[in-house]
């Protein structure tokens, strides 16, 4: 018998040995070589009942199954190759579907188990005021930790909260099995603020991609085309069918589609400087002097003025006169060149949070030149 299959047989073996140990009236079915079959037989016949079965390439015959490890002991010793093919028996037939019934019903089991516990109250947390009779008000509801509540009624609970003397403000919320309860007492005298109520609204034309709201309630979702100006987080939450003034507070972003079009005429008028003349004059009184004249026809003049404290004080008026011409150059970029000018000039306006998602370029012979048309699509705050 080759080690591999000794190491299979064996680990068949240890896994069914304690159930055909325990299990009465059931049977173990070999199968084995034809060589020497008699001497097998034989041998085993002296330990148990051997029952010839059919069926299988090699001959079968079956035992006892308490009786199968003396069987496997005596196919080794002998050194003969053999396969246990199955175990059998009414008793054993029984036992074996409880099992399968078994792994049924934990399945049910645990199907319903994920069903109910979301409707468990596994945790309750408060934030806002402390205000003691809130948390009495709510236990007394229903809602506590380990609570079983099919029908979570957050509405009527936050009804019942801002019922309550001293409660200007009550939100009630479930999310999987922890439920929030936020509450905010009445405020009077100096001390009291008004809420703000600036709503966020959009700052460019766009279609929503995401609304991250953390105070308000959300005008927009997905896929909204909005335009400057629009609204996109309302001042205000819920309370029922009551609107509650608050703070709108968040981000929204969405896609924003852009067109730039730029002009690259065939020659332009460039500004060339040549040779610079320098003067300077003094001023005791405080008075700027007149200038001097410049000795070139189109020029850029520069003044600098620098003061003097030693002994008797002065400025001094330095003037720098720039020779300037004009000249017509050809435009000696290429398209690719070109738009590589469009494009840099375009990514440099645009916001630091916009990401990228389609660049397009396209360049067209004109009159006297070439338009260049960039089209892009950007997602980005549209929230300003």
């Amino acid at each position: 018998m080759t080690a591999r299959r000794k190491e299979k047989n064996g680990s068949a073996e240890r896994k069914s040995g304690a159930l055909r140990a325990r299990i009465p009236f059931s049977r173990t079915v070999f199968e084995t070589e034809r060589l020497n079959l008699g001497r097998l037989l034989t041998r085993i016949g002296r330990e148990t009942d051997v029952r010839s079965e059919r069926g299988g390439k090699g001959p079968r015959f079956s035992v006892p199954s308490r009786d199968a490890a003396k069987v496997v002991a005596i196919c080794e010793c002998l050194c003969y190759n053999y396969k246990i093919i199955k175990e059998r028996g009414i008793a054993l037939f029984f036992v074996r579907a409880l099992g399968r019934a078994g792994v049924v019903l934990g399945a049910l089991l645990s199907l319903a188990l994920l069903i109910l516990y979301p409707m468990f109250v596994i945790e309750v947390e408060y934030s806002g005021d402390e205000i003691p009779s809130v948390r009495r008000a709510v236990e007394e509801s229903g809602v506590r930790e380990w609570a079983f509540l099919p029908a979570f009624d957050g509405g009527e609970l936050e009804r019942r909260l801002l019922a309550l003397d001293g409660v200007a403000f009550a939100s009630v919320t479930k999310q999987g099995t922890r439920v929030y309860v936020d509450v905010h007492a009445e405020r009077e005298g100096p001390g009291f603020v008004d809420i703000p109520s600036g709503e966020v609204k959009a700052s460019v034309a766009s279609s929503v991609t995401r609304v991250v709201v953390r105070s308000g309630t959300a005008e927009v979702s997905y896929g909204d085309v909005v335009k400057p100006g629009d609204v996109l987080i309302g001042a205000y939450v819920m309370s029922g069918e009551e609107k509650v003034p608050c703070p709108a507070d968040g981000e929204v972003f969405g896609l924003v589609s852009r067109t730039v079009t730029r002009f690259f005429p065939d020659t332009e008028i460039v500004r060339e400087y040549g040779r610079v003349h320098r003067e300077a004059r003094l001023s005791f009184n405080g008075d700027a002097p007149v200038p001097p004249e410049s000795p070139f026809e189109d020029h850029i003049l520069e003044v600098s003025v620098s003061r003097n404290e030693f002994l008797l004080g002065y400025e001094l008026y330095t003037y720098v006169f720039r020779e300037v011409s004009y000249v017509e150059r050809a435009n000696a970029l290429s398209e690719e060149e070109m738009a590589g000018e469009t494009e840099g000039s375009f990514l440099a306006g645009l916001p630091s949070d916009a990401e990228i998602l389609s660049l397009e370029t396209k360049c067209t012979r004109g009159e006297g030149g070439v338009y260049v048309e960039l089209k892009a699509q950007t997602e980005e705050r549209i929230s300003g």
